[in-house]
Order: C-alpha cells, then sequence, then structure tokens
C-alpha cells in the first residue's frame, strides 16, 4: 500500500503541476484541456488525503499542521459569513488550496527518503516544461507570430503570444508569471549545475539558466527582476556561508546581487541598441547600370524597430495600477475588518457596498486581485486570516533558522535551493498574488520546497540522505 500511495502522489502531483502549466500558458489558458486534466487530478487527490486523514497521527506532526488547519477554517468561515455574494468559487480555491496543503506540503518524518525521489521528479518536471514555454516564446517572437486573446470575462484581460506592448509574452499568459516561473528555475538549474560534475548535464543546466535569465529580460518584468536578485543573492548567501570560501560571503553576494539585477538590464538596453540601429540603418548606394546609374527608388517605409520596454506605461503611475488597488483593499478591509468578505466574492461585494471602488471603476479592467498576497488574505480573510497567516510565515522561517544545521547535513546543500526558492516567492508575494489561493507552478514549488526543509528538521540524525 506504502508504493501505491507513492506513486498516487507522484501521479496527482504531476496532475496539480500540469493543470498550473496549462493555466499560465496563452495556448490552453481557459481551454477545456484544464478541466480534462484538473478533475482526474482532483479525484486521485482527494482519494489520497483520504487515506491521509485514515492515518492522520503520522501527518499531523507536520510543522504548523494545526496553524494551517485554522488558517482554512478561517477562509471556510469567510465563505460561510459571505454567501450573499456566492460560495462554489470560495469552495473550489479552499479545495485546491487544501490539496497543496495536505498533500504537497504535508509530510511523514520517518519517509524521507520517499519525499526526496518523489520532489527530484517534480523539480524535472517543472525545469523541463519551463524550458519548453519559453523556448517556444523565443520562437514565436523570432518568427514575428503573434496573437491576441478577447475573453469572456471581464475580470480578465487581454492576454497574448509573441512579443507585445514592449515586452514578450511568448505563450506565458502574463509576463510577470512568466518571469517568476523562470527565476525559480535559474535558482533551481544553478544549484543542479552546482551539485552535479558531468559536462553534458552542466551544458544542459547552463543553458537553462541563460534561457531563463533572457526570458526575464525580454519579459520586462520588474517583479520577476526583484525575484531573480532576491533568490541568486540568497541562494549564493546560503551557500557561500557554509562552504570553503565563507570569509568572502559577503564579497559573493554582493556580486551575485549586482549581476543579477542589470544582467537583465544589460540585456535589454544591448538588444533595443541593436534593433535601433539595424531598423535605421540606411539602404546601400544605387547600383551603376550601363545606361548610368539607375535612378534611385522611393524610400520605403520603414518598420519601427522592435524594442523592449514599458516607460510610456509608467508615466504618471510608477506602480502601474497597484497603489490605486492597494488603496481599495485597504477600503475593502476597513468595511469587514473581522473575517474579510470571501476571496472570490471581492467583486460581488465590491459592487454592492463599494461601487466607487477603483477595482470596478478604472479604464483598464475589473480587478479582482490585490497584486499582493498579504493583501489578498486581509482583504479575503480580514484580521484573522492574516494573523494566522503570519503566524505561519514566522513559525516556518525561525524553524528553518533554528534547524539550519541540521537541514543543511540532512539534504546534502539542497537546501540552499529550496530556502531561496522560498525567499524569491515571498519577495515576488508583494507584486503578485500567489503563494495562496492559486494553483500555480510556483506555488507547487514553494509547498513542496517548505514541506521537505520541515522533514528535514525531524528527521532522525540516522536517517541522513
Amino acid at each position: 500500500m506504502k508504493r501505491i500511495a507513492w506513486w498516487g502522489e507522484l501521479i496527482a502531483g504531476l496532475g496539480l503541476m500540469t493543470v498550473g502549466f496549462l493555466q499560465a500558458c496563452s495556448l490552453t489558458f481557459g481551454k477545456s484541456i484544464i478541466s480534462m486534466v484538473l478533475w482526474p487530478t482532483i479525484g486521485l487527490s482527494a482519494i489520497l488525503c483520504l487515506y491521509r486523514l485514515i492515518h492522520l497521527p503520522r501527518y499531523w506532526k507536520s510543522r504548523q499542521f494545526w496553524v494551517i488547519v485554522a488558517f482554512c477554517l478561517s477562509f471556510l468561515l469567510s465563505t460561510v459569513l459571505n454567501m450573499a455574494y456566492g460560495w462554489y468559487d470560495n469552495l473550489r480555491t479552499l479545495v485546491m488550496q487544501g490539496i497543496l496543503f495536505f498533500l504537497i506540503y504535508c509530510y511523514r518524518p520517518d519517509r524521507r527518503e520517499e519525499t526526496l525521489r518523489r520532489n527530484h521528479i517534480f523539480t524535472g518536471y517543472y525545469l523541463i516544461v519551463c524550458a519548453l514555454m519559453s523556448l517556444v516564446g523565443f520562437g514565436y517572437m523570432l518568427l514575428g507570430k503573434g496573437e491576441i486573446f478577447f475573453p469572456a470575462e471581464e475580470a480578465v484581460p487581454l492576454y497574448y503570444t509573441g512579443f507585445h506592448w514592449g515586452r514578450l509574452y511568448g505563450i506565458y499568459w502574463d509576463p510577470n508569471i512568466g518571469a517568476l516561473m523562470c527565476c525559480l528555475s535559474a535558482v533551481l538549474a544553478l544549484d543542479i549545475f552546482r551539485r552535479r560534475k558531468l559536462l553534458w548535464m552542466r551544458l544542459v543546466l547552463g543553458f537553462l539558466v541563460a534561457l531563463d535569465v533572457l526570458y526575464i529580460a525580454f519579459s520586462d518584468s520588474r517583479t520577476g527582476q526583484v525575484a531573480l536578485a532576491v533568490g541568486m543573492g540568497a541562494y549564493v548567501l546560503l551557500w557561500m556561508s557554509r562552504s570553503k570560501w565563507k570569509k568572502y560571503t559577503v564579497v559573493g553576494v554582493a556580486v551575485a546581487l549586482a549581476v543579477s539585477a542589470l544582467l537583465p538590464v544589460g540585456i535589454k538596453a544591448g538588444y533595443n541598441a541593436l534593433a535601433t540601429t539595424t531598423a535605421s540603418e540606411p539602404a546601400g548606394a544605387p547600383e551603376e547600370t550601363a545606361s548610368g546609374p539607375e535612378e534611385p527608388a522611393a524610400e520605403p517605409a520603414t518598420e519601427p524597430a522592435v524594442v523592449v520596454g514599458r516607460e510610456e506605461e509608467y508615466q504618471g503611475d510608477i506602480s502601474n495600477r497597484r497603489l490605486d488597488i492597494w488603496k481599495s483593499a485597504l477600503d475593502i478591509f476597513a468595511t469587514s475588518p473581522a473575517f474579510g468578505v470571501g476571496h472570490n466574492t471581492i467583486l460581488a461585494y465590491v459592487e454592492q457596498n463599494l461601487p466607487d471602488s477603483y477595482l470596478i471603476n478604472n479604464d483598464h479592467m475589473r480587478f479582482e486581485s490585490m497584486h499582493n498576497t498579504f493583501l489578498d488574505v486581509l482583504v479575503a480573510q480580514g484580521a484573522v486570516g492574516l494573523i494566522l497567516y503570519l503566524m505561519m510565515a514566522i513559525g516556518f522561517f525561525v524553524t528553518i533558522i533554528k534547524h539550519w544545521e541540521k537541514i543543511c547535513q540532512v539534504t546534502n546543500g539542497e537546501s540552499y535551493a529550496l530556502f531561496a526558492i522560498l525567499i524569491a516567492m515571498v519577495a515576488a508575494s508583494f507584486f503578485l498574488s500567489e503563494i495562496v489561493y492559486v494553483c500555480s507552478p510556483m506555488s507547487f514549488l514553494f509547498w513542496m520546497a517548505l514541506g521537505s526543509l520541515m522533514q528535514a528538521t525531524q528527521v532522525e540524525n540516522t536517517e541522513k540522505t
């Protein structure tokens, strides 16, 4: 039964990641293929969760287990209190979040080896799919191919394939999502590059890191750039502080921050200079013929250079609408401070109670996300939900710091990338809705990495891997 459960958890995890990738891809976003993968995955996950419930005493030892349960109950209470504005979408979000918590995060301290093998497969799958999506995206750009999609829902913005509005969408539904996905991929690939000595593997991993950085540069995603700098800085800090070069840790971190922050900017500037120069090059001199010089033809219309950048979009609002959205979030919180208004019922609540809110009165779209995970929780679950969320965050962080030496011994150095992923995701969550309420590949990696680190703190010393 143990082996059957392991295979079931592996298949369910790959299914959850696939759903996330399909939702993040412009070519499949909103298509029926998502449901074709989603419902079998939910069915299998439900069976596995039931199996874990039967053996609950083996899993409630997972750190912060009861705080997570309280957070989910808080979400359920907010849903019940706001049923007048809808309930089904909230319930569906709770189910998906519960699966991430109970199936991907929760663990048995005595099953470290099985968890490790499963997580390695998840990591490889993530790297492969992310690389394929980025490669296809650059293919669209090089071929000049692009499409515009007009969603039926007002809360969903226009989305694209190819290069639009000064940034590379590729086949990612949102360049910020694609950039964050590539950031985590770069951290994971760099870590495997450090630990593996095979030449062919290092060549492949080096290519993946370069591809990820290129997409972050061409997506012109400031969130991706922040996450990359934070993630790489954290990774170098964690690694060098335990290496033979630990006395150079400060220098190494400074270099990592500078390179990861400036490299996308430099790539963007270099490409724009080349594109502008190429587009403005004059045609060659007219050819000489037997009857004399050929009359110069009328100068053809010059194609505008395809350059990366959204400077015009930031004029007058450097936050790109986020400050107005965050102010609206605080306005909503003021009307229901204790338990919030529910996550998927925000727009319905705002329409009835705050009809002048920026969320539904702007020239862009109807915003149902706060573009900040902390504010998402504050609006959806009120002060109670945010307190529980912060309790989880602080508890996890303190546990990692307290047991860092043991974690590093148990994980044989993999912990550097896992912890760096958590830090990068938290940094990105100040500008994106991630970690909770979403079933994205990045949130999957977050809870997988967190579970692996927490499990390492409870493994007996004789079980080091």
